[in-house]
């Protein structure tokens, strides 16, 4: 009875997309020597919505601070492509070709997303830019800050009077 039990709960796991592991005491989807790796803004997109079942990479959407805590400046990394992904998500639904829904993204579909909205990217941010299909996320991501992309619509800094 207990070796079946056993045996039926290896197979579930075995079924699983991702393993997850212990380390840093706590449960992570990411393994404890991962590194982000150099991506464009598309890979970034691919990597943000769909993951990388291959490499045991969950979506990157899916992962809260506390999931990259242990990455060397993990949690920089992971706001800076929060914002790069939230002027792609606001691009692509004044384009009506966000998905809402995480489990509904596929390839096709996030790249029918991505050649809605790249031409706009390109066109507002990376213009300078010699190659602009091999531009770095992080090179967008210095673009957009650089024009204030992330600045929400509505809310204004006003200087301080002394």
């Amino acid at each position: 009875m207990k070796r079946k039990r056993n045996m039926k709960s290896a197979e579930c796991v075995k079924k699983r997309k991702y393993l997850v592991g212990m380390h840093h005491s706590r449960m992570n989807v990411l393994p404890p020597n991962y590194v982000f790796p150099k991506m464009t803004p598309l890979t970034l997109t691919q990597n943000w919505l769909l993951g990388c079942v291959k490499r045991n990479i969950p979506p990157l959407a899916t992962l809260c601070s506390k999931d990259v805590l242990h990455l060397k400046s993990g949690n920089q990394q992971r706001n800076k492509m929060v914002c790069v992904m939230r002027v792609i998500k606001k691009e692509a639904r004044d384009k009506n070709v966000w998905i809402e829904k995480l489990a509904d993204w596929t390839p096709e579909k996030v790249m029918e997303m991505w050649d809605a909205v790249s031409p706009v990217l390109e066109a507002k941010y990376l213009r300078n830019v010699k190659r602009p299909k091999e531009a770095a996320w992080s090179n967008l991501f210095k673009k957009m800050s650089d024009a204030k992309a992330f600045r929400k619509e509505g809310r204004r800094r006003e200087g301080r009077t002394v």
